[in-house]
């Protein structure tokens, strides 16, 4: 039924009834004209305004858009991704592409690397196509990255996805980082009673979602008589650290991929995970159940990510803004043998 009132204002625009700035009749008398319910002439008009017929002034209503401008409007968004987890940005990417299909966008992806100056061709060409708004994955160097802090200050349409960085405000879909990190640090401490415990990153704190985990983790030690240690760790730098790490009774580490180093580094010192020392991860990546011993984590819904990004972007595209910036999707604790734990609970 939407369509029709689509079609109605369509038609008055493009037989120049409707001049550009001036105001389509409100959702109220349409209503009325159709016989339909508010959401039904809600949808005809985001339709328009996120193809660029109809523009919205907030309390006031809908206007035409100027010709020039309405061929300005693409129906691409640029996706910009980052390479550090395929599982995370494959299941970001095909959440996006579901949302965004059906209403008739496309999503021009680049993938980010560490090389500052690529990135800044990357983010080039997006920009010469055109692009109606930005869905970013970002990491440390995305802070040095100009074309981005210019996008955040022209308030063009951007949503950063998985985590923030310091120094860059806008809108935001990240896992609720902080809940999931509780949820296994509290099974170490309740159900194992394991008190010395090395929270273990290859990122700084400085990204949104390491700093979260490693709140969520310090809440769950507070008001208990367990230790939380926060290491840093270089990449490729796991081996030498095992040393040290045998003297925890668990380890978190902050991603999946980094736990499996860490378990693979301790059982070359001779050190039996879990008998000796318990590693946790987070992420769920499809590997976890596999390796020996299997992996107890945090599963992460990237797909729904990714969904619920593109819901904002297009948001951002109908109205201008919208009142909450960080958004969060639910995490979910999956507990196997690397705690301690003998068999697969699924809470």
């Amino acid at each position: 039924m939407y369509k029709v009132v689509k079609e109605y204002l369509l038609n008055k625009i493009k037989t120049g009834e409707l001049l550009p700035d001036d105001r389509v009749p409100s959702e109220k008398e349409l209503m009325e004209m159709f016989q339909v319910s508010r959401i039904t002439v809600r949808k005809a008009i985001d339709e328009l305004v996120i193809e660029g017929y109809l523009y919205r002034l907030q309390g006031i209503g809908s206007f035409v858009r100027k010709k020039e401008e309405h061929e300005k409007a693409s129906n691409l968004i640029g996706v910009f991704l980052s390479s550090a987890s395929d599982f995370l940005s494959v299941g970001i990417l095909r959440g996006i592409e579901q949302h965004i299909s059906s209403l008739g966008f496309h999503a021009v992806v680049q993938f980010a690397d560490e090389n500052g100056s690529s990135e800044r061709e990357k983010f080039q060409r997006l920009l010469e196509l055109n692009v109606s708004g930005f869905i970013i994955f970002p990491h440390i160097s995305t802070l040095k990255n100009e074309s981005v802090k210019r996008l955040v200050v022209e308030k063009r349409p951007i949503v950063f996805v998985d985590r923030t960085v310091e120094g860059m405000d806008g809108y935001s879909v990240e896992s609720d980082n902080r809940k999931g990190a509780y949820d296994v640090t509290k099974h170490l401490i309740e159900v194992h009673g394991y008190r010395r415990i090395a929270f273990v990153t290859w990122e700084k704190p400085k990204v949104s979602s390491v700093k979260d985990r490693y709140q969520g983790a310090s809440l769950a030690c507070s008001g208990t008589n367990a230790n939380l240690t926060l290491i840093e760790v270089e990449r490729g730098r796991v081996k030498q650290l095992c040393q040290e790490l045998k003297n925890f009774d668990a380890i978190f580490a902050c991603t999946d991929l980094l736990a499996v180093e860490i378990m693979s580094g301790l059982q070359m010192c001779g050190v039996q995970v879990p008998r000796d020392v318990a590693v946790v991860g987070f992420d769920d990546l499809p590997f976890s159940v596999f390796v020996q011993p299997s992996l107890t984590t945090v599963r992460q819904y990237p797909e729904r990510m990714g969904e619920k990004a593109a819901a904002i972007l297009l948001s951002l595209l109908s109205w201008g803004e919208i009142p909450i910036k960080k958004h969060y999707v639910p995490t979910k604790l999956i507990v196997r043998n690397s705690c301690g734990c003998v068999e697969h609970h699924h809470f």
